[in-house]
């Protein structure tokens, strides 16, 4: 009476929605791991970050954020740059670091599927994350290779595209190119092209928790088949746009059998000779294994190498993910001609003259001690401009896929203006701590005005010249973007964004 009783109680605090969905997975699970499912869900989610390796050290920079915002912190099992944030006492997306891309406010489980990946063997990859946007898993991928190689990071809806692009640009990233494309373009006009491939599948969503970026909504049996089918063509355009060797991660935020289980159930038929389903179980601290019966039909015994995150595993969202390796190669079609000509993002842009190069490699010596050149060496990167705006673009790019149609590549590294450059902020955000001078640090009381994107009127920057542009950080060595020395102030040049 007392267990009816409290199930009752618990049942009452949950939506409808999550109810529904709640009898469906009930004959999944022993009566003991249901109770601690209903039992977690009427708790909330915990926020958790991942920090920015580009820019930061994870632990040193955790203990800086510990210590200036009193944030109690949990590190998550199978991410070592993530962490969740227990009853932050201010909201964590109020932070200049959380502005400036030191890190990111991500879900804790959204962090699994890049972590699967097995990059040991390949240090420049080339990589397709097949639906991008809104970019967290491109920057996780980003960090994960250094920022080396070429990841084509690819939406297939226009609307998402600006989001890829701005979080892309925040947290400082290089060597990517961002398209729109439909997924399976790339199974037909690239066949065994990348090393690695990420498809994060539309889905319906049914992951037992609400939140702002994945909330849960009513999916009608016809719906659920028609993101199946949709999901098994992307997943097929994937397997056949990896290299042989290559890997492949097909994940979703569903804990829908029909999304995930039966998915993966059908590619591994239909190309049985063409993939295998890798065991990705030693990833987890603690096991998570697939459905091998979902209540009507039954999967193969090594399903169970796939993961299914429960949320009271982990105290997640629910969550699927598994991983293929390519054995062979499907049988090859001829590859259609309709990009043969230059792809019209290069078209639109100029490699930038040796002179020009040197006078910004110099600009960068003279004025903060960096050596541009040696990072573009060790980038792997290329110099091109389009009117005033200087940007770094991966080499690879043009070398693999100079045909590719896209929406965006590279860095903005300087836009030239009169006497001289001006570096970008995004370069600043990433870079600026790299200086070894051209720096200017603020004095506690000015940091205020400062990052609500005011000018410091009055202000005097003994040291430089009026135009010069310098790096702000204040006295606890955090970067601030960039400003320019005037006569009578000190002019922020924080993108109004942040603000």
């Amino acid at each position: 009476m007392s267990n009816h009783y409290t199930n009752n109680k618990i049942n009452n605090q949950l939506s409808p929605l999550v109810q529904q969905a709640l009898e469906r997975y009930r004959t999944f699970l022993s009566r003991d791991e249901f109770t601690q499912l209903t039992t977690f869900l009427i708790k909330p989610i915990i926020p958790s970050v991942r920090i920015n390796l580009l820019k930061q050290d994870p632990k040193e920079f955790i203990g800086s954020l510990k210590m200036r915002y009193r944030w109690e912190v949990q590190p998550v099992p199978f991410c070592s740059s993530g962490f969740w944030v227990k009853s932050p006492p201010e909201e964590i997306s109020a932070t200049i670091e959380h502005r400036m891309g030191f890190y990111y406010i991500q879900e804790a489980v959204s962090m699994l599927p890049v972590e699967l990946f097995d990059f040991a063997k390949n240090p420049k990859p080339l990589i397709l994350d097949m639906a991008a946007s809104p970019g967290g898993k491109t920057t996780h991928l980003a960090d994960k290779i250094g920022d080396q190689g070429l990841i084509i990071a690819n939406d297939a809806s226009r609307s998402r595209i600006q989001a890829l692009r701005v979080i892309l640009e925040n947290w400082g990233v290089m060597n990517a190119a961002i398209t729109c494309q439909n997924g399976s373009y790339f199974g037909e006009q690239y066949p065994d092209s990348f090393d690695y491939v990420l498809l994060d599948a539309p889905c319906s969503m049914e992951n037992l928790r609400n939140s702002a970026s994945h909330s849960m909504r009513a999916i009608t049996s016809s719906e659920r088949r028609q993101l199946a089918n949709r999901q098994l063509n992307l997943l097929r355009s994937a397997i056949r746009t990896v290299k042989p060797s290559g890997q492949v991660i097909y994940a979703t935020c569903t804990l829908s059998p029909e999304e995930d289980e039966a998915v993966v159930s059908a590619v591994l038929d239909e190309m049985q000779d063409i993939i295998t389903l890798d065991d990705v179980s030693t990833k987890l601290p603690t096991p998570a294994p697939a459905l091998r019966w979902d209540g009507s039909r039954r999967y193969p015994d090594d399903m169970e190498k796939a993961l299914r995150l429960w949320p009271h595993i982990f105290g997640t969202s629910g969550f699927f993910s598994a991983r293929f390796t390519k054995i062979q190669s499907i049988k090859k079609k001829s590859r259609s001609s309709t990009h043969q000509e230059r792809a019209s993002f290069s078209k639109r842009f100029s490699q930038l003259q040796k002179k020009d190069t040197k006078s910004l490699w110099q600009y960068f010596q003279t004025s903060y001690g960096f050596n541009l050149e040696q990072l573009l060496e060790r980038q792997m990167l290329s110099l091109w401009s389009r009117g005033k705006e200087i940007w770094a673009i991966p080499i690879l790019l043009f070398e693999i896929f100079p045909t590719l149609p896209l929406v965006s590549a590279g860095m903005h590294i300087a836009k030239i203006i009169p006497g001289g450059y001006l570096p970008s902020h995004a370069f600043i955000a990433r870079f600026g701590t790299q200086f070894q001078f051209g720096n200017l640090t603020l004095e506690d009381s000015l940091i205020g005005k400062w990052l609500r994107g005011e000018d410091l009127a009055g202000y005097e920057a003994k040291d430089y010249k009026r135009g010069n542009i310098v790096v702000i950080t204040d006295k606890k060595g955090r970067n601030l973007g960039r400003g320019k020395v005037l006569t009578d102030r000190l002019k922020n040049l924080l993108p109004s964004r942040l603000f």
